[in-house]
């Protein structure tokens, strides 16, 4: 067994997998030997392993048709990929309906194999954000095609990696998943090094542009918006707070479940040491509540996918009681990436505050499995991530959290620096 294999063997029995192990091991996975894999036997492990590990992995399909599927995959696995592979036993997964358990496959996928846009799906359709400065003619632009196929073709294929049962959860992944050139490959909708990305102009005209995959740092140019938005300003903060005086309102942006203090407990001790305090934002937060003047309390989870529910849960409450009902009015941003502990922040707030919602329905399920947790497959280094817990937050199972006043964001909004949720708030603009 080679050394690679033991660490993977060893890290497999680990129910819990800090980040650095992970980081390590898609560095691994792209290094990986030549060696040939057992896929019969990784792929009953990984089948055996979900079964008894998930609390409910056959609410949806039933156990025979999840071991008849990998075995399926598996014999028809030699000479294959380990992209490849991982892709079918994530479109596997995802037909099992918890979009929590899932196999890493884009841990294969190498900066330099990504297409260097970004892209954003508004309520007109996709559009690029930014890009290399050389391509800067496509700014702007709306994505009709991809290498003569029409853009609706390649969403239909891509969102068989997701459970795609909510529209706004396709309208979070799909734009980045589209970037991924061994993905389009995959799907036979592009090859090489180059993709032709069609658009609509200005003046509604169809052009092309040959994009090229490049590891090279290249000057990037951004959309030109008129004034950026409060919550756009800064989405890759863990968390951050504004205080607007003219409208003695409070604006607490909560971008992910995770902090210096969750890091500690559930990740690596290193790690920890570049992540902000929650801790120490409590503080501030608590303070400036029983200092400010406050008619408007926001909290803006519309940018957040969740990680560990509890610290925010502990905040709500301390803010509950500070803020009873009645004392100014409460609200909660929910938005298309928001899922798992951040919807748990989300009802939580709503119920001890008895906040307004506002923006576009949750892409994650109120009631919905939770609680994930790692192993590692020790030949394909893959990853594998499943949920422990079923949490149940709403009767009546709805497919998303439904906000009160929906404000959906189009891309004139964007340029214009308009942001129709915060503006309903502020304007008592709510139905």
């Amino acid at each position: 067994m080679t050394i690679f294999k033991s660490l993977c063997c060893i890290m497999a029995g680990f129910r819990s997998t800090p980040f650095l192990v992970l980081f390590f091991l898609s560095v691994l996975l792209k290094a990986q030997s030549e060696e040939e894999i057992d896929w019969i036997y990784e792929l009953d492990l990984m089948g055996r392993e979900l079964a008894e590990r998930h609390p409910g992995l056959f609410f949806q399909s039933d156990s025979s048709f999840f071991f008849g599927s990998l075995n399926r995959i598996a014999e028809q696995a030699d000479g294959k990929p380990v992209f490849d592979v991982s892709v079918q036993v994530q479109q596997l997964l995802a037909k099992m309906g918890d979009p929590q358990t899932r196999v890493n496959y884009h841990f294969n996928i190498h900066s330099g194999e990504i297409l260097p846009v970004d892209l954003y799906w508004f309520e007109e359709g996709i559009y690029v954000l930014e890009c290399n400065k050389e391509h800067q003619q496509i700014l702007g632009n709306r994505i009709v095609t991809l290498n003569g196929y029409p853009i609706r073709q390649v969403i239909d294929s891509l969102s068989t990696l997701l459970v795609n049962k909510n529209p706004y959860l396709l309208r979070e992944q799909v734009p980045r998943m589209l970037t991924w050139s061994p993905l389009l490959n995959y799907f036979g909708f592009s090859a090489g090094n180059q993709i032709r990305l069609g658009y609509l102009d200005e003046q509604g005209a169809e052009k092309n542009l040959l994009a090229g995959l490049s590891e090279e740092t290249k000057e990037r140019v951004h959309a030109p918006v008129r004034e950026t938005p409060l919550a756009w300003q800064d989405r890759s903060s863990f968390f951050r707070d504004s205080y607007l005086p003219e409208e003695k309102s409070y604006y607490i942006q909560y971008n992910k479940c995770w902090s210096r203090e969750v890091e500690e407990t559930h990740g690596s001790g290193a790690s920890a040491l570049f992540m902000p305090s929650f801790r120490e934002f409590e503080k501030r937060v608590l303070k400036i509540m029983r200092k400010k003047p406050i008619d408007k309390l926001v909290l803006d989870l519309r940018f957040n996918d969740g990680g560990q529910p509890d610290q925010g849960n502990l905040l709500i409450r301390k803010m509950g009681r500070i803020k009873p009902g009645g004392a100014g009015r409460s609200y909660v941003i929910i938005g298309r990436r928001t899922q798992g502990a951040a919807l748990e922040n989300a009802i939580e707030f709503i119920v001890k505050t008895g906040a307004s919602v506002v923006g576009e329905p949750s892409g994650g399920k109120p009631n919905h499995f939770g609680e994930v947790e790692r192993f590692v497959l020790p030949e394909s280094r893959l990853v594998v991530s499943y949920a422990t817990q079923y949490i149940s937050l709403l009767e009546g199972d709805p497919p998303f959290l439904h906000p009160e006043r929906q404000t959906p964001l189009s891309f004139s909004d964007y340029l214009s620096g308009a942001d129709p949720a915060m503006e309903a708030i502020l304007k008592d603009d709510l139905q």
